[in-house]
């Protein structure tokens, strides 16, 4: 079965948290082989602790080596307010995307210092809900779940990768969300609840959910575990382990 993980990471990712680190790309993959999992969406330390460009720049060179393909990964880019010219503007974003293997963008306005509006924000999400283009919403990358449920409120088409990191259990807080909106997934690389993924899967379907472990933040193999020991069908268990993160790929036009 191919596994494939909505939330990996690479590259001065702990910030001096007590984490294990993945400094460099060659470590991840490393890490992909002892794991078994085959690839998936990855996102490099950089766009946050050097600076965006850096970090975007430097996924993209990753996303376009043999190994890369090789693994079936997808690189994940940040996006800012366009208005600095620090990232592509939303007319260039799609076509910049394929060129790189980017297959998902996140914002974290905590983090890279803006106010996260319609004003800074709205073209691009206007853009991403257009195209089907994954936008991922991660409390853990630096915006709140209050501004999730704004953007969704505001763009309800979205094709939207949320994960909360902030609380456990955390089924109050994004079971309103999977309910409601059509397009949105949720990652489980923070849903450690008992019993928690045969009850989504119970009530809204195991197209809304997408495997992830937060690697290096969190360790690989506890979802691993959860994954493969939920009392779930396996067409079930492989839609989450892979199958939905590769449609909404293929929807996107983006593999």
């Amino acid at each position: 079965m191919k596994i494939l993980d909505c939330s990996l990471q690479f590259g001065a990712t702990n910030n001096g948290e007590p984490y294990k680190n993945c400094d460099t790309f060659e470590d991840l993959l490393t890490e992909l082989d002892r794991t078994g999992i085959s690839g998936g969406l990855v996102r490099c330390g950089y766009s946050s602790t050097v600076g965006v460009n850096y970090g975007n720049d430097f996924i993209a060179r990753c996303m376009n080596s043999d190994a890369a393909k090789a693994y079936d990964l997808y690189g994940v880019w940040a996006i800012i307010p366009h208005f600095t010219g620090e990232t592509p503007t939303p007319g260039e974003l799609p076509a910049a995307m394929k060129d790189n293997r980017i297959g998902a963008v996140y914002i974290s306005p905590r983090t890279h210092r803006y106010e996260l509006t319609d004003l800074t924000m709205g073209s691009y999400f206007k853009l991403l809900q257009d195209m089907k283009i994954p936008l991922i919403l991660n409390t853990a990358l630096g915006v709140s779940m209050e501004q999730i449920y704004r953007v969704m409120e505001k763009y309800p088409r979205l094709t939207a990768i949320v994960a909360d990191c902030d609380c456990w259990p955390n089924a109050r807080r994004l079971y309103p969300l999977a309910y409601t909106y059509r397009n949105l997934r949720l990652d489980l690389s923070y849903v450690m609840d008992a019993g928690g993924i045969e009850d989504m899967v119970s009530r809204f379907g195991a197209e809304k959910l997408l495997f992830g472990t937060a690697f290096p933040n969190r360790y690989t193999g506890s979802m691993l575990a959860v994954t493969r020991a939920a009392d779930i069908s396996d067409a079930d268990r492989e839609k989450i382990f892979g199958g939905n993160l590769l449609s909404m790929l293929k929807e996107a036009g983006l593999r």
